[in-house]
Order: C-alpha cells, then structure tokens, then sequence
C-alpha cells in the first residue's frame, strides 16, 4: 500500500510541475494562430484558474503523500482540498463553455 501512496505522490507532483508548461505553451500555439478567433476572456480567466490551482493541489499533494507529518497540518489540508475542488469546477466550466461555443459556432 506505501508503494502506491509514493506512486500516486510522484504523479501529483509531476502532474503539479507539467500542466502549467503544458498549459502555457498550448495556450501560445492557440493565441498565436491568425486564422482561429479569439478566446473570449472567461475562457482565458479559466485556463489561467487551472494554471495557478493545479499545480497548488497537486504538488502540496505530492509533498503530503511523500511527508505525511505535512498531511496534518489542517492548513496545507484545506490548501490541497479548497485548490482541488476549484479546479475541478474550473474544468468543468471549461468544457461547458467550450462545448457552448463550439454548439453556437456550427449552428
């Protein structure tokens, strides 16, 4: 059971490290394109929701898997589930609205 606690760590922090790069750089090949329009601001306001609470989530996540002494501490507790929480209603927002746009785009 510890094998998988400090497997499950690792992909937290490794998933904390890499969106944001990923994110970012997906979001720059997007903005970059000429011919596409543009995001509307709520869109970017979501993208760059899960850019800050993703890696917040996952890489104190990660820590507390690999520190359990850290996993008491009420603070970093409310930090891991309150960032976790807010991003899963961050992407959700964001596949509805993209869903939204993509229904009024090609009806």
């Amino acid at each position: 059971m510890e094998v998988l606690q400090k497997a499950g760590s690792a992909i937290l922090l490794l998933v904390g490290a890499l969106y944001p790069l990923a994110s970012i750089y997906v979001m720059m090949k997007f903005l970059a394109r000429g011919d596409a329009p543009r995001p509307s601001p709520a869109f970017l306001l979501l993208n760059f929701v899960l850019i800050a609470t993703v890696p917040l989530a996952g890489i104190l996540g990660g820590f507390a898997g690999f520190a359990p002494a850290l996993w008491e501490s009420q603070v970093i507790r409310v930090i891991v589930y309150g960032a976790g929480f807010l991003s899963l209603v961050a992407l959700a927002a964001l596949f509805i609205s993209m869903r939204v746009r993509q229904q009024d785009g090609s009806g």
